[in-house]
């Protein structure tokens, strides 16, 4: 029960948007919406979860967010805005140790005990399991019943970034029957790190405990990806990309983006182990094969990311991503790489065409 409180592959996206289709000052959608903002009490633990919501008069739709990692959900208000004027209610919380989601700063990248035996958890729930990462899948799955409950009838997209469309992927496995289409952005291809990495976070918690933050685990999984966005852009004949905003240049290219990205103390943070822990446990889960029960084979999935973003590693293993849902059986999987954007596509310069062909899509399936 929901506590509330109040506070490489084809491209399916319409190629013939023109520039004056784009959003601007003029032609954007004004219908009148409301700003809501919850705070609702996590099934799973009973963590705090601070949400944010979006209700058009009119709403035809629902929108689903669910953020990336170490950042927070009201650097997505704006998109939320261009949403609920084009009439969809549009719902985001902040993740377990994100955000408004903790207990204090200190909770920061740190996701809770996930051991059965931790008290409050119903150990019959077959979410309540040792698994790392299902507190996190097992919140979105509430966000999404309370918002249609509210909403009843109207058809819900469920949109995940970096860390988020691991995430969404894993909610796939059990809940796909729940939503109506999928957008998977900025996805981080399947690395067959993740296993080692997760056997040496918790090793390193044995020696450091679980809130310990790895400054080496950290840099081994980040600290290359301006160099890989930076190849990226050369093999993409983006010869004018610079990285000279700092280390965290591969987020976007526009520096003041990166800027108010860093300056932000929710933003960017380190993980403690128990969050790297998660992390690369979602990652395994969201390319094992294994466990993916289709109730909806039907529901149309959408990738999208930037062209030099490094999280995609490759233009390859990004195909590879698409690929690997449709060999768990869903029909419509349809793809886009965004040339000259990097991992923040939604934060991008050329953002309003992203937005709009979110727009689009979500409107023609």
């Amino acid at each position: 029960m929901n506590e509330i409180s109040q506070s490489a592959s084809k491209n399916a996206i319409p190629q013939s948007i023109t520039p004056s289709d784009r959003p601007t000052a003029q032609n954007i959608a004004t219908q009148p919406f409301q700003r809501e903002e919850l705070t609702l009490k996590s099934n799973y633990d009973g963590l705090n979860l601070g949400v944010s919501l979006r209700v058009p008069n009119t709403p035809k739709g629902i929108i689903q967010l669910v953020h990336g990692m170490a950042e927070h959900r009201e650097r997505y208000h704006d998109f939320m805005d261009f949403l609920a004027r084009h009439g969809y209610t549009v719902i985001i919380h902040d993740h377990r140790g994100h955000g408004a989601s903790v207990a204090s700063k200190d909770d920061y990248g740190y996701f809770g005990p996930y051991s059965q035996s931790h008290h409050g958890y119903d150990v019959s729930n077959p979410d309540h399991s040792s698994d790392p990462a299902a507190g996190i899948i097992s919140d979105v799955h509430q966000i999404t019943d309370y918002i249609k409950q509210r909403f009843p009838g109207l058809p819900l997209t469920l949109f995940g970034h970096s860390m988020g469309s691991l995430v969404v992927r894993c909610y796939m496995q059990q809940y796909d029957q729940d939503i109506n289409r999928l957008i998977v952005c900025g996805s981080p291809s399947k690395n067959i790190g993740a296993g080692p990495a997760i056997t040496i976070a918790k090793l390193m918690k044995l020696f450091r405990g679980e809130r310990h933050r790895s400054k080496l685990i950290n840099h081994l999984a980040f600290g290359g990806y301006n160099k890989l966005s930076a190849k990226l852009a050369k093999s993409n004949n983006n010869l004018d990309a610079t990285y000279d905003s700092g280390p965290n240049a591969w987020v976007v290219s526009d520096p003041a983006v990166v800027a108010a990205y860093d300056a932000d103390e929710r933003d960017g943070f380190t993980f403690t182990l128990n969050g790297f822990i998660v992390l690369f446990s979602l990652m395994k889960r969201a390319y094992n094969p294994k466990g993916w029960q289709m109730k909806n084979p039907a529901a149309p999935i959408l990738f999208i990311a930037g062209a030099d973003d490094p999280c995609i590693i490759s233009h390859k293993d990004f195909a590879k991503a698409v690929d690997f849902m449709r060999a768990r059986g869903y029909t419509d999987v349809t793809s886009k790489l965004y040339p000259k954007m990097r991992h923040e596509i939604l934060n991008e310069r050329g953002k309003l065409e992203v937005w709009t062909d979110i727009l689009s899509w979500i409107e023609t399936h």
